[in-house]
């Protein structure tokens, strides 16, 4: 998938296939529960790619998303609270609970 902007990218890493790449966050949280065991979700807020399970996420009205998720990852939880519509860091099994996905 070709990553428009750093903004939602994201990406999961497994031993033995191929890492595949997301445009947005929450495509990545709605695709998660189909991945093998083991593997790795990763996000790329500001400071550079982190595990998405250790991420904060935030759904701005001022960030739009390349596919319309509105989550945006956050290494700080701070910083997803000041740019969340409601002032909340949403953790990982939340925006996973957001896309449809059960924790």
């Amino acid at each position: 998938m070709l990553i428009s902007t750093e903004t939602g990218a994201a990406q999961v890493v497994s031993i033995g296939i191929d890492t595949r790449f997301y445009d947005d966050v929450g495509c990545l949280a709605a695709d998660w529960a189909r991945q093998p065991a083991g593997a790795t979700p990763f996000v790329r807020p500001d400071s550079g790619w982190i595990d998405a399970r250790t991420a904060f996420f935030a759904r701005s009205s001022a960030t739009r998303t390349a596919l319309g998720s509105g989550l945006v990852a956050y290494a700080d939880e701070a910083d997803a609270r000041r740019a969340d519509r409601e002032g909340r860091a949403i953790g990982w099994d939340e925006a996973r609970a957001l896309t449809g996905q059960a924790p």
